[in-house]
């Protein structure tokens, strides 16, 4: 092993080029915490103070500030000197003890690491009070106790939580300040619980459209993904919480999640999939985990190149520490803290904690209090207030977290994802009081709320999908519900009768069908195994879409889905509107209706591409492999979803970006110039005027920019590179500046990233494929 070299105090990177492994964590899965069911439109009145958060439409600077490199700097530079001295007086075997497993469900979190000395209370990666301390440190005395929570929708596994709705939802919205608020009050609710360190945002795409887990990630595009990452990221450690990034590198499926090798370029790795990973340093992210799959043949974990090379290297000088997935340890060159059980201490080659040299456990010892002192959590953090692994009987508390404002900004956000698929007859919004049938198993609540344990089963409406990525329900409003509480409503719930279908439909002016797709993590749920089987909807639902379209001739389908499906009754003369809310959370019949009758005016955008049938994708889960190592090669390298269909002129069914609103805009005076941003980085300014051509609707409407690159660049047709979601009142026009960073211009190069000088087209418009302006720039 090479000996970790610093360059001194005012150096705030450690420049490790090998070792960086293991620190501890001993986290536990399971454990069903029962919550008060509450059903009743727009949730519970409580209210609590969140750190600097605005319950409003306020759009102050906090979705975009973002400490300079300089201020970040300094901060960690502090952080790791306070560290340092902890660790000096620290004994060989409290640190080993600070990389080893406390055991599994030891502890009341999700994840429980032994303690360190030196912190006033312990570290939640989910943990109540601290189980040891060390008496050798004499600064404070005191014990740190990592306490980890799984993140995406909700605090998992603990009781009385807000269930919000999916990170996929929140890149559909297209709105930074939604992303943003999302993380934030995740945040709220992570530390009024007392947990130290949140299991998110989850930053992997859809490279495949029917990958198990896409429903937790911003999408398929890896700016979209690299805006939404870093503002959750902003977002949640705005309150003080660790947030970690995940799952590096390369994990998009869920078939032999713990096997397979990922195999792909460097380019399409730099410029893809890792471009989210930097974003999120860059915004300050102190976790980052690693996870099950390999990267060209090396554990991920593991990975010597990526994450000492690349991702602690001098170009994206990550300061926080490096995680491993639950069980994903494989050696102690790379990660800093281990997930999983007893045997934590031990590596796949033997070595156990003994065998780490000083330096690389100092190291790694070091970065894990360097972020836990970056984020404040050495003072007024609050004690753990849950227990995982208890009943609701056992866990009585004078806590609610379903904060005031957590309600009403899950509705918010569910109806600003919510995407007008289609509207051919201008049949939205209904009117107050209409005859409406509402038809499907889709549309009603769940028999027995949170009856599957991480919601491994799909009963009723769909509002989350499975795994560790969700929470639970506190209470959730049904479609039916919050239809029927504006409409005259007949419904039919059972997908299987066709006739009571067609009955309901034919004695309505208007039919709204819903319909749903599911898939989650690991588990199997009606023959799906994480991964989805196929792209169809479930439980028979396109038989009662067609059923219910040829009763009814302003037939409306409603989908709850975690991505793309198949539509193959999207021609029929009868379904005039389509409306797809993904995963809306709690508030999900709330926050439809309020878009159904017109309360919001929809200005959600597809953030993946929806095609005609499943060959028209670029790329496939791998559902079969003989080898013992499955092989997935990325052989679209950075072609996928609109790249892909740009490429081969494939014409979508819904294009990337599409979505609709109850408003027209019209787009004009473009401009393009180079400019200079705040730390003097080169820069491009796109300004033009967006007017709303409506004289009844005020309306949102989410301008983007994609840049077509000189042709010796060699990257596909066009690429987005920026967007803004942007409010215009009736009849008004607003003048509107995206500005596309110079980053954002390089490629991937032989030597690493660089800039190719020539002529970019930037293309202004709706979507991928609605395009309304463009003008060249030459960039020298």
């Amino acid at each position: 092993m090479k000996e970790n070299k610093l360059d001194g105090e005012k150096r705030v990177i450690t420049q490790s080029k090998k070792m960086r492994g293991v620190l501890v964590i001993v986290l536990a899965l399971t454990g069903l915490l029962f919550v008060r069911l509450v059903y009743r439109i727009g949730g519970p009145d409580i209210s609590a103070n969140i750190i600097g958060v605005n319950s409003g439409d306020d759009r102050r600077n906090d979705l975009n500030e973002q400490n300079s490199a300089g201020e970040q700097a300094k901060k960690w530079l502090s952080a790791k000197i306070r560290a340092r001295k902890v660790v000096a007086t620290m004994r060989r075997e409290e640190k080993e003890a600070g990389v080893a497993g406390v055991g599994w469900a030891k502890g009341p979190c999700v994840g429980n690491v032994a303690p360190l000395p030196g912190l006033k209370q312990g570290l939640c990666l989910q943990v109540s009070q601290p189980f040891f301390t060390f008496p050798s440190a004499n600064i404070d005395n005191l014990a740190i106790f990592s306490l980890i929570k799984d993140a995406p929708m909700g605090v998992r596994l603990a009781p009385n939580v807000s269930a919000f709705p999916s990170a996929l939802n929140a890149a559909a919205s297209f709105d930074k300040r939604l992303m943003y608020k999302y993380g934030a009050l995740l945040g709220a609710e992570f530390r009024a619980l007392g947990v130290h360190v949140a299991l998110g945002p989850m930053t992997n795409l859809i490279r495949v459209p029917a990958g198990g887990r896409n429903w937790e990630g911003p999408g398929a595009d890896p700016f979209l993904a690299s805006v939404q990452a870093a503002a959750m990221v902003r977002g949640i450690q705005s309150q003080g919480v660790i947030a970690t990034v995940k799952h590096l590198i390369a994990n998009e499926q869920e078939h032999y999640r713990f096997d397979y090798s990922s195999n792909l370029d460097k380019r399409t790795l730099m410029e893809v999939y890792f471009a989210p990973f930097e974003a999120c340093v860059r915004a300050g992210v102190a976790a980052v985990m690693c996870s099950y799959n390999r990267l060209n043949q090396i554990y991920t974990c593991a990975h010597d190149e990526l994450i000492n090379g690349i991702l602690k290297g001098p170009d994206i000088n990550f300061q926080g520490f490096v995680m491993t997935d639950w069980g994903a340890h494989y050696s102690f060159v790379a990660s800093d803290m281990v997930m999983a059980g007893e045997d934590a201490s031990k590596s796949v080659d033997g070595l156990t904690a003994k065998d780490i040299p000083e330096n690389r456990l100092d190291d790694m010892v070091t970065r894990i209090l360097s972020a836990h002192y970056v984020l404040g959590q050495d003072e007024g953090f609050p004690n753990v207030q849950f227990n995982s692994w208890e009943q609701k009987e056992k866990n009585v508390y004078n806590f609610d977290y379903r904060f005031k404002q957590h309600a009403s900004f899950i509705r918010e956000l569910g109806a600003a994802s919510t995407v007008l698929l289609k509207n051919s007859k201008k049949i939205l919004p209904l009117s107050e009081g209409s005859s409406v049938a509402v038809i499907g198993e889709d549309a009603r609540r769940p028999n027995i709320l949170n009856e599957f344990d991480d919601r491994g089963g799909n009963d009723g409406t769909l509002a989350q999908g499975w795994g560790s990525g969700t929470s639970e329900f506190p209470y959730l409003i049904s479609p039916l519900e919050a239809i029927s509480s504006r409409a005259a409503v007949i419904s039919s719930t059972d997908n299987y009768d066709l006739n009571s279908a067609k009955n309901a439909a034919s004695s309505a002016s208007f039919a709204i069908v819903f319909a749903n797709s599911d898939s989650g993590e690991a588990r199997l749920v009606e023959g799906h195994e994480g991964d989805r089987n196929d792209l169809k909807l479930w439980h028979k639902s396109d038989a009662l879409i067609t059923a219910v379209a040829s009763a009814n001739q302003n037939t409306i389908v409603v989908l709850h889905t975690v991505g793309a499906v198949d539509m193959p009754w999207i021609n029929h003369p009868n379904i005039s509107a389509v409306v797809l809310a993904l995963l809306p959370g709690q508030e999900s019949g709330a926050a439809l209706a309020s878009v159904l009758f017109g309360d919001v005016n929809p200005s959600a955008r597809l953030p993946f591409t929806i095609h005609e049938s499943r060959r028209n994708y670029a790329a496939d889960v791998l559902y079969d492999s003989n080898q013992e190592i499955p092989q997935i090669t990325y052989s679209e390298g950075l072609y996928f979803d609109y790249r892909h269909a740009d490429k081969f002129n494939i014409t979508p069914v819904f294009s990337f970006g599409h979505g609709l609103s109850y408003s027209t805009f019209t787009y004009s005076r473009l401009t393009v110039t180079r400019v200079h941003t705040n730390d003097e980085q080169s820069a491009v300014s796109v300004k033009l005027r967006v007017k709303n051509n409506d004289f009844a609707l005020d309306g949102h409407e989410v301008v983007q920019v994609y840049v077509a690159f000189p042709e010796a660049a060699d990257e596909p047709p066009k690429l987005l590179k920026g967007f803004e979601r942007v409010w215009i009142r009736r009849g008004k026009a607003a003048d509107v500046e995206i500005v596309v960073e110079a980053k954002d211009l390089r490629v991937w190069g032989v030597g690493g990233w660089t800039f190719v000088k020539g002529s970019y087209k930037f293309l202004v418009g709706a979507s991928s494929t609605d395009i309304r302006l463009q003008k060249e720039f030459l960039w020298r």
